[in-house]
């Protein structure tokens, strides 16, 4: 509890109060979704990871596992073990830093935030909180708070500024030492000679930004375009090629409710039609001998073939499975989720599945964009049934449901507008792919080379008597992982975080699921494994494509885990680095079992006969300090470069809703474009990050 002589009392019903950000002032949360702030050409997805990333400036590679997180809650929890190297002057300086990301995410999203503070008129600003009465009040009753509230004085002090007119959209860094994000001085952000623009931030370091529209596009998101240069299709889109795409795009001149509250308003002159009047269900069985297919969120419905082993293949009763041809849509079990899918080739799927064929009005390609945009998508909302993992969507309810019908030759600009745009965007994430391929090879290059024959070139080489694993120094040991690692198998206890591992992060505490809902968690604690800080985790069916890490703080995981206790001459971040290695990997594929390859599980009676290398305790740790040293350019570089893919991935969600749903005119913008030549799959599906595939067995 705080010192008595600093603490306030406010009255819930007199003030502005906050805790929940779905709430009416959640916006205000530091928490809280859509407030994304851009510095140093870093993208960040709330103002609270990035205060959490300030407490670290000596540490890179903390503040890039807080920054990486796609949960606000999930990076605070992330910094949490490292908080005893916090840096000195921490408790000095936090109010100066809460003050100056409160003034980036105004000056970033100044309609929005601006508006939300000027909202709770001249009550007082509280932030509930059930546990830190220093930046926020806590509950006494259920009328009564009492607290420091600093970080609700910090929002009254900027709604005042705000009122006085006082100019807010140059934000310079606290005068602060060593305030640095990834070893680099914070910059300044400065919007002083445009208002109009919601969000453009300096992104030189970055080389990434989109075209601004002539209204906004991507409130929030749209960064400055001074130095925009996307290789696509082997050529530069530069700036000036992406102003003539977009530089004739205006909002619609007449529009009309169109009484879907997801929807909104749309063009005068576009119909509303019921669904079941622009689509009639396929329902034909009977064709066994055709191919076999999958619903994928990313590709569409593709032919199984073209994943292997990735999808559960079905083995009988062929002739159930419902027959689907190209440019249909099917519904799948996930579309409730991910939209509803378009249909590149002919074959069978679940039955389980709804397959919608087009009708005339509707064969034109657009709504297989607008199928897959978010304002739809969250509408599927409404004609869902069963609860958590037996959601499906009620067909029956969706066909007498009203969807836009825009006419048949603006259908045709649209799709064909999306596609120009789609190729420009698709070009830049194949390149962005690359850099992060080659990235990863140079730090996989310096990480096998120290694991592998340590740090002095001058050490003398033994052989291993292993042949993957070669000659290493004379002076390690080749051990089994027994000798490295025992078995820990103990039931969880409550109260402690659900952890996972990932393929990118290693183990972290995720609140969400893949598509952004609270993850579903077992009831009963001790269903989960317990562990332990600096304990090794992996997950059985994934640690061949190195799906392990190292626990910075105790938790729970799952059952279908396997948990490593480190033994006293075991480092857990030295053989982290070796799980990671593409030769270790490829012996895990080797030693796993099961009776599908891509399901192939290793479990502890196999990976515990499997050899390691055994160098000394002090030179593990000597190793894992230079590879930490060595990778830190390497892995900020990946970052920023992922952080520039996931902008342009949400511009393009931002631009094809927009369009889709009639909030932008593309008419006049298609009149020039070239014809592109006809390509079904632009994008390897090999270059896709696995996903999960649906495809029931019958």
């Amino acid at each position: 509890m705080s010192s008595g002589k600093d603490l306030r009392t406010y009255n819930r019903a007199d003030c502005a109060v906050f805790r929940k950000t779905a709430e009416a002032f959640g916006g205000l949360s530091n928490m809280a979704p859509g407030f994304s702030v851009r510095i140093n050409g870093v993208r960040i997805l709330t103002v609270e990871a990035l205060y959490q990333a300030c407490r670290f400036p000596h540490l890179p590679e903390v503040q890039r596992k807080i920054i990486e997180q796609t949960s606000p809650m999930t990076a605070k929890m992330v910094g949490k073990p490292y908080r005893g190297d916090s840096r000195p002057d921490w408790d000095r300086v936090r109010v100066k830093i809460m003050r100056w990301v409160l003034r980036l995410k105004l000056a970033m999203h100044w309609t929005q935030f601006s508006a939300l503070l000027l909202s709770t008129g001249d009550m007082s600003i509280v932030e509930d909180s059930r546990k830190d009465d220093f930046w926020g009040a806590m509950p006494t009753d259920a009328a009564t708070l009492v607290g420091m509230n600093v970080l609700g004085r910090l929002l009254m002090e900027l709604r005042e500024e705000i009122k006085q007119g006082a100019e807010l959209r140059r934000v310079e860094p606290p005068a602060i030492p060593d305030f640095l994000l990834f070893d680099e001085v914070m910059g300044v952000v400065d919007f002083s000679n445009d208002k109009s623009k919601p969000y453009a931030v300096d992104v030189a370091s970055t080389h990434l930004a989109v075209d601004d529209f002539s209204m906004s596009l991507f409130p929030g998101l749209n960064p400055d375009t001074s130095s925009f240069s996307v290789t696509a299709g082997g050529h530069d889109v530069t700036r000036a090629e992406n102003q003539s795409l977009t530089a004739n795009l205006k909002p619609y001149s007449d529009c009309k409710e169109s009484g879907l509250p997801w929807l909104g308003e749309c063009p005068e002159h576009w119909s509303l039609r019921r669904t079941k009047t622009l689509f009639v269900e396929r329902v034909k069985k009977g064709f066994p001998k055709e191919p076999l297919l999958a619903a994928t969120q990313t590709k569409g419905v593709v032919r199984k073939e073209d994943y292997g082993t990735r999808t559960v293949t079905a083995q009988k009763d062929l002739h159930l499975l419902k027959l689907v041809e190209p440019g249909d849509y099917v519904i799948s079990l996930r579309s409730f989720q991910g939209g509803i899918e378009f249909a590149h080739y002919r074959g069978i799927i679940s039955p389980a599945y709804t397959v919608l064929q087009p009708g005339a009005d509707a064969s034109s390609g657009y709504y297989t964009h607008f199928f897959k945009s978010r304002p739809f998508i969250d509408s599927l909302s409404l004609f869902v049934t069963g609860i958590r993992e037996g959601q499906n969507i009620d067909y029956e309810r969706m066909s007498r449901a009203e969807m836009p019908l825009p006419p048949i030759d603006e259908q045709v600009a649209i799709v064909r507008f999306l596609a120009h745009a789609n190729q420009k965007i698709d070009g830049f994430i194949r390149t962005k792919r690359k850099l992060i391929a080659l990235l990863n090879e140079q730090k996989q290059a310096i990480i096998h080379r120290a694991v592998t024959r340590g740090l002095h070139p001058d050490t003398p080489l033994k052989p291993s008597g292993i042949p993957w694993l070669g000659e290493i120094p004379s002076h390690w040991g080749v051990v089994r992982n027994m000798a490295l690692f025992t078995h820990r198998v103990e039931p969880g206890i409550a109260r402690l975080p659900v952890l996972q591992v990932s393929l990118r992060s290693g183990i972290t505490a995720e609140e969400l699921d893949q598509f952004g809902r609270p993850k579903r968690l077992i009831a009963d604690a001790t269903k989960y494994k317990r562990i332990y800080k600096n304990d090794v985790a992996y997950n059985t069916m994934r640690m061949w494509q190195g799906a392990a890490g190292v626990s910075y703080s105790d938790g729970l995981v799952s059952p279908a885990y396997v948990v490593l206790k480190p033994r006293k001459t075991t480092c857990p971040e030295f053989y982290d680095f070796i799980f990671h290695t593409e030769v270790y990997k490829q012996q895990v594929n080797r030693q796993s079992t099961g009776i599908v390859s891509d399901r192939n599980r290793l479990y502890w009676d196999s990976f515990k006969q499997m050899p390691n290398l055994s160098p000394p305790r002090a030179e593990q740790e000597e190793i894992v300090s230079f590879i930490a040293n060595r990778t830190t350019h390497l892995n900020v570089a990946i970052v920023r470069t992922e952080r520039e893919i996931a902008l342009m991935q949400e511009y393009r969600t931002r631009l094809t809703a927009d369009i889709v749903t009639g909030k932008l005119d593309v008419r006049e913008a298609v009149m020039n474009l070239p014809d592109l030549p006809p390509n079904t799959m632009p994008e390897s599906i090999a270059e896709e990050a696995l996903e999960e595939i649906e495809c029931e067995e019958s």
